[in-house]
């Protein structure tokens, strides 16, 4: 059973690596006033050099899928696979990532999860994700995301307003 629990409300301290709590002080700083930094802000020469093998990007095609652009060297290590290039939509035991991403373009947030990565190809791994939005607020352009990896399951937050949670078998 895959259990994955999304959290909306969130701060800097809920984030599980420096790697993600720098990318999140990045993009907060990034994008100023505005909901959410522009696409120009996505510069991996101004990204926190420990946070860029943990990173993936992805941009929305189509309606309802998103193609990865980016996939780090640290998350090809850590699940076995390179999927850049590949449709969300093509990985096996990402549809609830994909349903995330979805709700992300609807409501211009960023979120954080952790749960079990069955989508990995290497056995008993888990993982927690910063998921932010590059773009405007009637356009998310790209869709940045900072991993960590773990054997452990993630330790269950206090779930807050806004959290909410997947169980899909």
């Amino acid at each position: 059973m895959t259990v994955q629990e999304q959290i909306i409300d969130f701060s800097a301290g809920d984030l599980s690596s420096d790697a993600q709590r720098a990318m999140y002080e990045y993009w907060i700083e990034a994008r100023g006033r505005a909901s959410l930094p522009p696409k120009t802000a996505l510069d991996p020469v101004e990204f926190p050099r420990d946070a860029l093998p943990l990173l993936a990007v992805v941009e929305p095609v189509g309606d309802d899928d998103f193609r990865v652009r980016i996939t780090g060297t640290g998350i090809r290590a850590a699940t076995g696979r390179d999927l850049t290039g590949t449709k969300v939509s093509q990985i096996e035991g990402a549809h609830n990532a994909r349903e995330r991403m979805i709700k992300c373009l609807e409501n211009v947030s960023a979120y954080f999860v952790k749960g079990s990565a069955d989508w990995a190809q290497k056995p008993n791994k888990y993982f927690t994700a910063l998921v932010l939005p590059f773009g405007t607020t009637q356009h998310v352009e790209r869709i940045l995301l900072v991993f960590n990896f773990s054997h452990h399951a993630p330790a269950a937050g206090t779930q807050r307003s806004g959290a909410s949670r997947l169980d899909r078998s």
